[in-house]
């Protein structure tokens, strides 16, 4: 399980930051429930700082809450658990927010027309292009007509790809679950 753990802390790292990864190691390390006090707490920091930590790790999937009154002050108490178990899905809608702004871009290049500057081969939309007659603004050379197959045959070839690995982690999953 170790492993799982390392790609989970490792996987929230990557989509959070460190700031967060003390709270989820925390979770991990106790392997049972525990209030937002208790981690504070261990981590000997204040109480807000881990709930708006923990607050973006639940955004993600990464841990989960149950909420219960207590009895004495009528607040609520809030015991947080890691989601280990639901780490592919985490990969999953991360590939599919991947996917969604690959073909975002690909639209994108497919509807637009590019120049270049043969300097420093910055680009340029046809709008900015025009906007500048057609010169570079950062040192003035001549643009020229920039074809963007190259990327549209990439980007479209990293789709395919990733609808296929969403499509085959789809039915393991749905296989794991039957």
């Amino acid at each position: 399980m170790v492993n799982a753990e390392n790609l989970f802390i490792n996987l929230a790292k990557s989509l959070l930051g460190d700031e967060v990864v003390d709270v989820l190691e925390v979770l991990l390390e106790k392997g049972t429930e525990m209030t937002d006090e208790e981690i504070a707490n261990h981590l000997n920091v204040k109480v807000n700082d881990v709930r708006k930590k923990l607050n973006l790790l639940e955004e993600q999937g990464f841990v989960s809450y149950r909420k219960t009154r207590d009895k004495d002050s009528g607040w609520y108490i809030y015991y947080w658990r890691p989601n280990i178990d639901q780490i592919n899905e985490i990969l999953l809608n991360r590939k599919r927010l991947i996917l969604d702004k690959l073909k975002t871009r690909l639209e994108y290049e497919k509807n637009n027309t590019f120049f270049i500057c043969p300097q420093d081969n910055s680009r340029y939309s046809f709008e900015e292009a025009f906007e500048n007659e057609f010169k570079c603004p950062k040192c003035g050379s001549q643009l020229s007509y920039y074809d963007s197959e190259k990327i549209r045959t990439f980007l479209e070839q990293k789709i395919k790809q990733i609808e296929e690995e969403i499509e085959k982690e789809t039915k393991l999953g749905a296989n794991r679950s039957s």
